[in-house]
């Protein structure tokens, strides 16, 4: 009778201390064994998310190698291409280098790259021996990781050229795959004639006589654009007038202006005061220009990059 009492008891206790919410001995340890199994499997999620972006070692025969995570499922480097270039800051300090990855996402280091670039033992672009470098947002990781702008963010880009041999062109469909944005073609009504030295003696009249030639081509929405990548070839160490008749035919106002050029000898610097003269005069500022007879993505967004300008 006791021990049925006791067992009773000990019955009504149990149920009384479950519905109170207190564990019996044996189901509380394996409550606070579940709780620690579960803070730790999130402390490795929180540890693996934190640490799974970035420069990463690869294991066994690869421990000396490295290559870049971008923290979800994907990192640098492309199947299709023997070298994927990008400017990457490890350390933060707002100044990024160039590195280059192989088609199976590895950084080469101390060689030349298949393109022909020189790189050092760290897989930092150089030339000539010296590091090459571009300012950048602190913390910078490659185009593949660039936050998503938002409208308001947005720079909306132009890419209008002037293109006769159709040089130019290729240079502004380049520009146009690694910048984003609109092409535009800057034509005249009275075409130039397909003659080299034709187009050179016309060329030359219109320079001496201050041209305008008229345009059979207009920018109807140019107050959507922020940033206009203005592309010519050197004509008679400037741009050809169709490209001032351009500049003229618009109000500016709060534009930034990027030109780029192709030329046989000439740098774009020669034609950059006409450049600036004009776009300041229509209210717009003039970044600093490219010449882009060889072009590669890197080389592209080195120079957007400079100027303030880098679209997803």
């Amino acid at each position: 009778m006791v021990n049925n009492e006791k067992n009773s008891c000990h019955a009504r206790m149990s149920e009384h201390l479950s519905t109170n919410g207190i564990k019996p001995a044996v189901e509380m340890k394996k409550y606070i064994w579940k709780w620690m199994l579960a803070v730790c499997v999130l402390a490795a999620c929180m540890a693996s998310t934190a640490f799974a972006a970035g420069w990463t070692t690869g294991q066994g025969e690869n421990s000396s190698r490295w290559w870049y995570d971008l923290g979800n499922g994907q990192y640098y480097g492309s199947p299709a291409s023997k070298a994927e270039w990008q400017w990457l800051d490890g350390n933060g300090d707002g100044v990024a280098e160039c590195y280059a990855f192989d088609s199976e996402g590895w950084m080469y280091a101390d060689v030349t790259t298949p393109d022909g670039y020189a790189v050092n033992a760290d897989g930092a672009w150089t030339v000539d021996g010296a590091v090459q470098t571009m300012t950048v947002t602190a913390g910078y990781a490659g185009t593949g990781t660039q936050a998503p702008q938002t409208n308001a963010d947005r720079k909306r880009i132009l890419i209008a050229y002037f293109s006769h041999t159709g040089t130019t062109e290729e240079a502004a469909q380049k520009i146009q795959a690694a910048a984003g944005g609109d092409l535009f073609e800057i034509t005249v009504t009275n075409s130039y004639p397909s003659s080299y030295q034709s187009t050179v003696d016309r060329a030359r009249q219109e320079l001496d006589q201050n041209a305008r030639p008229e345009l059979s081509s207009r920018v109807e929405n140019m107050e959507d654009y922020d940033v206009i990548l203005l592309g010519y070839p050197i004509w008679w160490h400037t741009a050809p007038m169709a490209v001032d008749t351009f500049l003229e035919s618009y109000d500016l106002s709060g534009k930034v202006i990027l030109p780029f050029c192709t030329s046989g000898g000439s740098s774009i610097e020669e034609s950059m005061p006409d450049i600036r003269s004009l776009g300041q005069s229509r209210g717009a500022s003039v970044g600093s220009g490219l010449t882009a007879n060889s072009l590669d993505r890197e080389k592209i967004v080195e120079w957007l990059g400079e100027n303030g300008v880098l679209q997803e």
